[in-house]
């Protein structure tokens, strides 16, 4: 007698009734494909893979970009294209995918390289993103990212974070601190 809940006693077929691959390994090569195709800037193959109605939440987005995408259409042509416009191709180094205690839902931790097209700078991707599939394809991704580590990579300078001689590791002395004249 297993003691697995009722919803995980499918092991061995899929959704659709096929033998096969449980449903939680197809999901967990869908993630891994989905994140390595959106560092490949492989948008067409990308798109397979998620749900007509699809919704893609970026709370911490770069200024002037959408934080929610709503449907396939709307996440090629919103974010789909203005990430090939900002970064060249890059790869995807490491993923890690666990599931959450919900069916159909998952926790990816992702890295990976982009190099920025205008500032030639490069950007060590890191993302956090909660995933979650709908009849065998992507619905909902909630993703979180350094955006501030972006805006750099982008070419931004920025004192303290990433121009010499300012913030907490600049030198200045007592005197010039105070505003006192230094000999």
């Amino acid at each position: 007698m297993t003691t697995a809940p009722l919803d995980r006693r499918r092991v061995g077929t899929r959704s659709n009734g096929s033998t096969g691959l449980p449903d939680a390994a197809v999901e967990r090569a869908a993630i891994e494909r989905f994140y390595e195709l959106l560092f490949l800037q492989d948008h067409d193959q990308l798109l397979d893979l998620v749900a007509d109605d699809v919704r893609f939440l970026a709370p911490w987005q770069l200024p002037g970009l959408p934080g929610i995408i709503d449907g396939r259409e709307e996440l090629y042509e919103h974010m789909l294209w203005w990430s090939a416009e900002l970064w060249h191709a890059g790869h995807l180094s490491r993923i890690t995918v666990r599931p959450f205690a919900a069916p159909h839902a998952w926790f990816a931790n992702v890295e990976g390289e982009f190099t920025g097209r205008e500032s030639e700078r490069l950007y060590r991707a890191a993302y956090l993103a909660e995933v979650r599939f709908r009849d065998g394809r992507i619905a909902e991704v909630q993703q979180y990212h350094n955006t501030l580590n972006q805006i750099i990579a982008l070419g931004a300078d920025v004192p303290g974070i990433n121009v010499p001689g300012y913030g907490v590791d600049s030198y200045r002395d007592d005197a010039s601190a105070a505003g006192e004249a230094v000999a």
